[in-house]
């Protein structure tokens, strides 16, 4: 038994040197398992060598055996399992084919370790007890299954970890796949257990495969008498305006139905970001209701409540208008009778918070006045957005382009519901030719809120003009006769 100790100490000792190297040299993931397999290992080895035998050395020998599994899955796990990409999105073998590996291993680790010391076999082991074989089968039939489906699903690549799938009608992400079941969260954050078989069965539709990019479509039902050219390029912009929808491929609108007093129209955008579908739905259909509102297209309501509505509107607007207009600086000089015409032209447009109601780098003939609501100007320098200042009611903005024809300087954006009037080139056209005076008035306002812009895109390091107030004076009354034609 000395001679047993000793041959047990010096491969126990021997054992512990190579487990470290490996662990620490060759960074294989051995775990506390690894010490019982080397205690008992040594063990076993010192009996043979010894030529002693004892009590309880078969059932050493077992534990030995089933221990093994384990250094064995570390080393799958350290040198073979990683050639294939695993772990990580792009393994090219099944995530959870490792799990079903060293579970096998396991398995025939016990069955070799049974044959070599107990002499039992795995056919006399079911002979021996065919009523548990026939319990164990039918409890294991789903489990079974599970594990089978599951390498169909992988081995067709169907789904991987991060996918965006359509299931059932829910947008679900794939967040774990493993030997039983792959579990999904869906836009709620709600966790998803579903087994391999069920999804093996289902139809699933990956928005992710082969590649993120995918369309969606809504369907918006809009008053039979508007033109469809009308309503498609007023979908079109609505759609393309909403956060999280592509520019490229762009934004497509189809007429797909009529319905009774009303047309039905088919949107389609595409996104690459599945998480915040329900967002950019969202937004899709805020800015159409805003933008069909804006245009006076009228969704498919009955017939009598929108005549009311907009009767009720129209003596509301007037009013509010003429009010907006008496306070402008640009039109102090008007007369009651001017600004009469000047609102008869006007018409009152709303944005939705987070819409941009007009666009650095556009064309445009028109201003607007902010009547309710609060929005914030920005201006676009070496690619980056920054603030340049914040308008509330009653301030006006777009006066440049409405004058001169010039493109827009600067963004202004929504930052709550707003309601604005807007003033276009046609209807201040008739108010110059008949009252030649004004243009002299408009430009020198003009020009000292040009003088006022400059100083503010000065405090932000955004270079300005630096004409004299008498040339930024002269170039905008040359800019607006040619502009009017006058």
């Amino acid at each position: 038994m000395l001679f047993l100790a000793l041959f047990a100490i010096v491969f126990y000792l021997l054992g512990l040197v190579i487990a470290r190297w490996l662990k620490h040299q060759i960074k294989v993931n051995l775990g506390w398992i690894s010490h019982i397999f080397i205690l008992c290992l040594a063990i076993t080895a010192a009996r043979f060598v010894a030529h002693v035998n004892f009590a309880g050395a078969k059932e050493i020998a077992l534990v030995a055996a089933i221990t093994a599994a384990f250094p064995l899955n570390a080393l799958l796990h350290r040198f073979i399992w990683p050639l294939y990409g695993y772990p990580g999105e792009n393994a090219r073998i099944p995530n959870f084919l490792p799990q079903v590996a060293g579970i096998i291993i396991v398995g025939a680790a016990l069955f070799t370790g049974l044959a070599l010391f107990y002499h039992i076999t795995i056919p006399g082991l079911l002979a021996g007890s065919g009523l548990i074989a026939i319990v164990l089968g039918l409890a294991l039939q789903d489990t079974l299954g599970n594990i089978f489906a599951g390498f169909g699903l992988q081995a067709g690549r169907a789904y991987r970890v991060g996918d965006w799938l359509l299931l059932d009608g829910q947008h679900v992400e794939v967040t774990e796949i493993n030997w039983r079941s792959t579990r999904l969260r869906n836009n709620d954050a709600v966790s998803l257990d579903v087994p391999n078989a069920q999804l093996a069965k289902a139809t699933i539709v990956n928005l992710y495969y082969p590649t993120p990019l995918h369309g969606r479509r809504i369907r918006v039902s809009v008053d039979d008498q508007v033109p469809p050219n009308d309503v498609k390029d007023a979908l079109i912009k609505a759609t393309a305006a909403a956060p999280g929808v592509l520019k490229d491929p762009p934004v497509t609108v189809f007429l797909v139905d009529f319905g009774e007093a009303c047309v039905r129209y088919e949107v389609r955008f595409w996104l690459i970001d599945g998480k915040q579908y329900a967002q950019i739905q969202d937004s899709v259909r805020s800015n159409i209701w805003y933008e069909l509102e804006r245009r006076r297209i009228q969704l498919a309501y009955p017939v009598q409540t929108v005549q009311l509505v907009r009767e009720s509107r129209g003596r509301r607007d007037r009013q509010i208008d003429l009010n907006l207009l008496a306070r402008q600086p640009l039109f102090g000089s008007l007369d009651s009778d001017l600004l009469g015409q000047l609102a008869n032209g006007a018409k009152r447009v709303r944005f939705g918070k987070g819409e941009q109601i007009i666009r650095q780098g556009e064309k445009g003939d028109s201003m607007f006045i902010l009547e309710e609501g609060q929005a914030e100007v920005f201006v676009q320098k070496d690619g980056h957005s920054l603030s340049v200042g914040a308008l509330s009611a009653g301030d006006c903005f777009g006066e440049m382009s409405l004058l001169t024809g010039e493109q827009r300087s600067a963004t202004v954006v929504a930052n709550i519901d707003c309601e604005v009037v807007e003033i276009q080139k046609g209807t201040i056209a008739p108010l110059l030719r008949e009252h030649p005076e004004l243009a002299n008035f408009l430009t020198e306002t003009l020009a000292a809120r040009k003088a006022t812009t400059d100083t503010e895109l000065a405090k932000n390091r955004i270079v300005g003009t630096t004409l004299a107030p008498n040339e930024i004076k002269e170039g905008f009354l040359r800019k607006l006769r040619q502009f009017f034609e006058l």
